[in-house]
């Protein structure tokens, strides 16, 4: 004899929680204008460029400062890659110990990954939020 409790499917008119792990559809922007789209893209893509032309490290700032008062989602997607590059000059100056090396090797590795994620984020009208991130700016 088992003592186990049948499992019981919700209705239709009854709610049925998310997976486990999900947190439930992304927030979307409608109405997103081109420009504002492209410019929530280039500031996640422009870090990945910075890898060859350091300078372009800081054109996610320039771009969030230009914009940021014209389009919600465009300040709320320079937020969180400002927000991703302070973080990371934080990780990267604690190398010198020496015994965090290989966590920077990881949080650049996992940077590269959240910046392509975002940058699709961005592109289908999402909003975006990077994991482990400090949030200097709110």
């Amino acid at each position: 004899m088992s003592s186990a409790m049948p499992v019981v499917e919700p209705g239709p008119d009854q709610h049925r929680p998310p997976p486990a792990g999900s947190a439930g559809p992304p927030l979307r922007e409608e109405g997103l204008s081109d420009t504002d789209r492209n410019y929530a893209i280039a500031m996640h893509l422009t870090p990945l460029a910075g890898f060859a032309f350091f300078l372009l490290v800081f054109a996610p700032v320039a771009l969030w400062l230009i914009r940021k008062d014209k389009s919600a989602f465009v300040d709320d997607h320079g937020r969180e890659v400002v927000n991703l590059l302070l973080t990371t000059v934080v990780f990267s100056a604690t190398v010198i110990t020496g015994i965090t090396v290989p966590f920077v090797l990881i949080w650049v590795v996992m940077m590269l990954v959240n910046l392509i994620r975002g940058a699709i984020a961005a592109s289908n009208g999402e909003y975006f939020r990077y994991p482990m991130i400090i949030r200097f700016i709110s």
